[in-house]
C-alpha cells in the first residue's frame, strides 16, 4: 500500500530548481517532478506511491481528492486505507487508463498509463495470460 524506499529513493520525484545568473529566473529542471506536479522540496516523499494503483505526485493526489471529495493533497496517507485505495484505483482507471487504451488485451498498452517505465511488464504479461486461461 506504500511505495518502498527511504527519503533518498524519493529524490527522483523531488523538484530541482536552477537560477539563471543573468536573468535571475528560477526554472524547475526535474521533468519527472514537474510532470507529477511536485513543486516543493519534500513533495517527492510526501506524495510517493500509495494505494492499490500506487498513486504518485502532488497533482494526482489533488485531482483524485477533488474527484472523490477527499483531502488527499493535505492528507496523502489516506490513500493507504483500503477503502480509499479502492476508490482511488477506480478513479484512476476510469480517468487516466480507459481513455488512453483501445485494446485491454494488450498488456503493454494497459500498463503504460499507470507505469510509463513498464517495470514488471513481463511478469504482468504472464499473469494476464494465466488469467485468460483460467477464464476459459
Amino acid at each position: 500500500m506504500v511505495e518502498y524506499g527511504g527519503s533518498l529513493d524519493f529524490k527522483k520525484y523531488e523538484p530541482k530548481f536552477v537560477k539563471d545568473k543573468k536573468t535571475k529566473k528560477v526554472t524547475q529542471v526535474n521533468p519527472k517532478a514537474k510532470t507529477l506536479g511536485n513543486v516543493k522540496v519534500g513533495d517527492g516523499a510526501r506524495y510517493k506511491g500509495r494505494g492499490y494503483i500506487q498513486l504518485t505526485g502532488r497533482y494526482n493526489y489533488k485531482k483524485a481528492g477533488a474527484a472523490l471529495g477527499l483531502p488527499l493533497e493535505d492528507k496523502p496517507e489516506l490513500v493507504e486505507k483500503p477503502e480509499v485505495a479502492a476508490q482511488v484505483a477506480i478513479w484512476f482507471w476510469q480517468n487516466r487508463v480507459q481513455p488512453r487504451v483501445d485494446n485491454f488485451g494488450d498488456t503493454k498498452a494497459s500498463t503504460k498509463p499507470i507505469n510509463p517505465g513498464l517495470k514488471g511488464l513481463d511478469d504482468r504479461k504472464e499473469k494476464f495470460s494465466d488469467y485468460r486461461l483460467a477464464m476459459k
